[in-house]
């Protein structure tokens, strides 16, 4: 137990001094491993210290699990997001999944090598809702006295990465944000997550002509040729991201819906 710790509090400092959403990741990486996973997932909603809240999610979940996810809507009805933000502390996801979709879930996750998982959240002083999870074909720290030890591990790490995600979109916030407009980032939000100009345009309340006007302002002030590199770019620099997290129509408890 004492090897877990030293090795957990020596990814938190790397984790502390990382730079990029990439640095984030590869940290993660390390981290699964000495939890007893194969798999991680990190997903945050930034508080109210980002003029435009952002949705991030990294992971190292197989992109067939993703794919499933993000075609069925699972977000409206995974109960391990229920569950995290329901919570207080590290929690297996064992006898979570009841109804059939859920079940679905739980069986296309079992084909993706990941039949073994548990989750925890963190809730940032700034309002920053924050889960991370990892997960693995093998089951994590069966013995009692490991699982106590492993679960502190994560909820610590989980503090650890909101805040350093945090600080990163920040970063970029002042350097891309203050020349962006509010109504410009909400636009390559919305397109980076797969919408058309006139799907933007219903859920802005503009015409679509409007859209493509904050696409061309924002590809001006990025540098860019056109709007399509304008939103690579967004995407590239953490200034939007193409998956949101907690998706639209997400419960919450004690904070805001969106």
């Amino acid at each position: 137990m004492p090897d877990l710790l030293r090795s957990i509090a020596e990814v938190c400092i790397r984790m502390d001094r990382a730079c990029s959403r990439a640095a984030v990741k590869d940290v993660l990486k390390l981290a699964a491993p000495i939890l007893g996973a194969r798999f991680v997932l990190f997903g945050i909603r930034t508080g109210r210290g980002i003029r435009l809240a952002r949705q991030i999610v990294i992971t190292t979940y197989p992109k067939a699990w993703q794919d499933y996810y993000d075609a069925n809507n699972a977000y409206a009805f995974d109960p391990v997001i229920n569950k995290a933000f329901q919570s207080e502390g590290a929690f297996r996801w064992d006898g979570l999944h009841h109804d059939d979709r859920q079940l679905a879930l739980r069986r296309e996750s079992i084909r993706n090598g990941m039949e073994f998982g548990f989750s925890c959240a963190d809730r940032g002083p700034d309002g920053s809702m924050a889960i991370l999870s990892f997960c693995g074909d093998r089951p994590i720290a069966p013995d009692p006295a490991e699982w106590e030890q492993v679960a502190a591990a994560a909820v610590l790490l989980a503090s650890v990465t909101n805040k350093a995600v945090t600080r990163i979109v920040e970063a970029s916030t002042k350097a891309y944000g203050k020349a962006l407009s509010e109504m410009e980032l909400a636009t390559m939000q919305i397109v980076a997550n797969g919408k058309t100009a006139k799907q933007a345009a219903e859920q802005l309340g503009v015409k679509p002509r409007t859209i493509r006007y904050y696409l061309d302002r924002a590809a001006e002030k990025l540098g860019v040729e056109s709007r399509k590199e304008a939103v690579l770019k967004a995407v590239a620099e953490g200034i939007v991201d193409p998956r949101q997290f907690p998706p639209a129509g997400f419960k919450k408890q004690g904070s805001e819906q969106d």
